[in-house]
C-alpha cells in the first residue's frame, strides 16, 4: 500500500493539514478554523483543538499508511501571542504523540520550511506560494496550505522506508540534515 505523508502548519487562528501520497501524486488538504469565534477561548478552546486534531489524526492513522509527519515548529523570535501559540502547539503535539510513535514526528523550523522550497530561509509568504507551484505544480489556496504541503514533502524525504529520487538541490539536503541532526539546545550559565 502506498505511503502517505502529513504536513501541518498551525497558526493562532487555525491549522492547515496536507496529506500527500508520492506514489500516486495524490494530495488532499484540510483547513481547521480554531479562531476564538469558532472554538471558544481559554481551556474550552484548547479542549476543542485537541479533540478535533486527535479525531483527524486517528482517522489518518486508521489508513495504516502514514510514513511520517512533519509540523512547523515554533517561531522563537515571535513577539505576538507567544503564550497562546505555545498552548496551541502543545495541544497539537499531544494529539500527535497520542496517535503516532515519536519517531514518525518531525518538528521543522519555519526558516527550514522556507529554505526547502525557495532556497532562502527568509522568503516571504507570496514567494512561498509561487515556489510551491513552480517546484511541485501544487496550487495552494493560501499561505498556510503552501507551508503544510512543503512540510508533507519534507516528511516524505525523512521516511527511511520511502525510496525517493535523490535530491538535486543542495539546500534541500541541508534542511533534511538539520532536521535529522539538530544542534543541542543551548543552556544558560548559572549566575
Amino acid at each position: 500500500m502506498p505511503r502517505t505523508y502529513i504536513g501541518i502548519d498551525q497558526s493562532y487562528s487555525g491549522c492547515a493539514v496536507v496529506t500527500h501520497t508520492p506514489a500516486s501524486n495524490h494530495t488532499e488538504f484540510q483547513r481547521f478554523d480554531f479562531s476564538p469565534k469558532k472554538a471558544g477561548t481559554g481551556p474550552q478552546r484548547l479542549a476543542h483543538v485537541h479533540w478535533v486534531l486527535r479525531e483527524y489524526f486517528q482517522a489518518q492513522r486508521l489508513t495504516g499508511t502514514v510514513g511520517a509527519v512533519a509540523y512547523e515548529g515554533y517561531a522563537y523570535g515571535s513577539k505576538f501571542r507567544r503564550e497562546e501559540l505555545g498552548e496551541l502547539g502543545g495541544i497539537m503535539r499531544l494529539a500527535l504523540v497520542q496517535t503516532w510513535q515519536p519517531g514518525l514526528l518531525f518538528a521543522v523550523a519555519p526558516s527550514s520550511v522556507k529554505k526547502f522550497v525557495t532556497g532562502s530561509g527568509v522568503a516571504d509568504k507570496d514567494k512561498m506560494l509561487l515556489a510551491v507551484y513552480k517546484r511541485w505544480e501544487f496550487e495552494a489556496p493560501d499561505h498556510d496550505t503552501a507551508d503544510a504541503y512543503t512540510l508533507a514533502r519534507i516528511a516524505s524525504e525523512l521516511d527511511p522506508e520511502h525510496v525517493a529520487e535523490p535530491l538535486e538541490l543542495r539546500f534541500q539536503q541541508e534542511v533534511l540534515d538539520t532536521i535529522r541532526n539538530p544542534k543541542p539546545a543551548r543552556t544558560k550559565k548559572a549566575a
